[in-house]
């Protein structure tokens, strides 16, 4: 079964490369306001790249494709990136190390501008997965955190990649072989933790007054660095006021788009209206006005936008797939995208294959 999986992810890998890798990223006229941080609720100008990194991950009977999370290139974010790792006992132990700021881990993502997250010399003294819980201790280089934004960042890590492990539901951290349970910055950490109780990149909606009682929805952006050559997708944790139509509060927080300030962008036009939004088995059927096809063009763009809805209609409970209309019609994508059937999510979200 794993053999014919990295087949299929060869070949789509293949297929996008001979297609070209240099696509064009959607051009208009407009300049950002001074200040302003480009991307926010934009498109950029002249900006091209791809969804698939110059370096492909490597596949083979010695090697497995593991999803980890790294720093986007600004350092705010987490993002998931398929790694090879080698096929070694305790590959769970090897795939940490991956994470630790080396000249050699550095090297491995040349041309992505992503950055690693665990501090310099940081070493894996040991660790054990039993019951769904793994224990990882660290020296006492993994302390040496840039600041309480750089700390938060680096459990995360550690969480979201061991529980990427299908074995794997909490994490304890320890460092020289005991129990992380106060952190440098003063935070107390409540061992063991979890994806429920540490959301990915969270943040507020301006409009939510008490964030208790509001509704989560993770959506994704898309995000370059400054060559601009490697396009990926950022997942953000976003508070909104409290609904029960997860499907349709997703889609229009992806077409009011990132926050202000963040650095990523926005990948619908924000004329695009949404007509209807219902969940048919396990296909969300969404249903918008032709503006969600004046995204300006150009196969990046279109991969970008498709890319957007799919990844975050599929982190709704009981949603597998994605159908895509334009005035109730399957729509004819100016680059040549078939949606005529459900969209399913692809396997891996970095590199993005749709």
């Amino acid at each position: 079964m794993y053999k014919k999986l990295m087949a299929v992810v060869l070949v789509f890998m293949l297929m996008l490369l001979s297609t070209g890798c240099s696509l064009i990223w959607p051009a208009d006229d407009r300049q950002d306001p001074p200040g302003q941080v480009p991307g926010d609720n934009d498109y950029v100008a002249g900006r091209s790249g791809s969804f698939i990194p110059a370096s492909i991950p490597a596949t083979g009977d010695s090697l497995r494709l593991r999803t980890v999370y790294l720093l986007d290139h600004q350092g705010r974010y987490l993002v998931p990136y398929v790694l090879s790792i080698s096929k070694v006992e305790g590959i769970a132990k090897e795939t940490l190390h991956r994470l630790v700021q080396s000249g050699e881990n550095t090297q491995g993502l040349a041309g992505t501008d992503l950055q690693l997250p665990l501090p310099a010399g940081t070493t894996v003294l040991g660790l054990t997965i039993r019951d769904s819980l793994a224990i990882v201790d660290f020296s006492p280089e993994f302390l040496s955190f840039r600041d309480a934004a750089h700390e938060r960042l680096a459990i995360d890590a550690v969480l979201y990649t061991m529980t990427e492990f299908q074995n794997v539901d909490q994490v304890e951290i320890r460092v020289s072989g005991r129990p992380l349970e106060q952190l440098p910055s003063g935070i107390t950490l409540s061992l063991p933790i979890t994806r429920a109780v540490r959301d990915l990149n969270l943040e507020i909606s301006p409009s939510v007054a008490d964030p208790a009682n509001g509704t989560k929805v993770k959506l994704y952006f898309s995000a370059a660095g400054p060559s601009g050559e490697f396009i990926y997708f950022v997942p953000v944790t976003r508070v909104i006021p409290n609904t029960t139509d997860s499907v349709a509060a997703a889609v229009l927080e992806l077409v009011r788009g990132p926050l202000q300030g963040s650095g990523l962008y926005a990948d619908l036009p924000t004329n695009a209206e949404l007509r209807s939004a219902q969940l048919i088995g396990d296909s969300a059927c969404i249903d918008f006005s032709p503006g969600l096809l004046s995204y300006g063009g150009g196969a990046t763009a279109e991969q970008a936008m498709l890319g957007a809805l799919v990844l975050t209609l599929t982190e709704v409970p009981g949603v597998s797939s994605v159908k895509i209309t334009v005035n109730g019609q399957a729509p004819n994508m100016p680059e040549g995208t078939d949606v005529s059937l459900p969209v399913m999510r692809p396997i891996f979200v970095n590199p993005f294959m749709l």
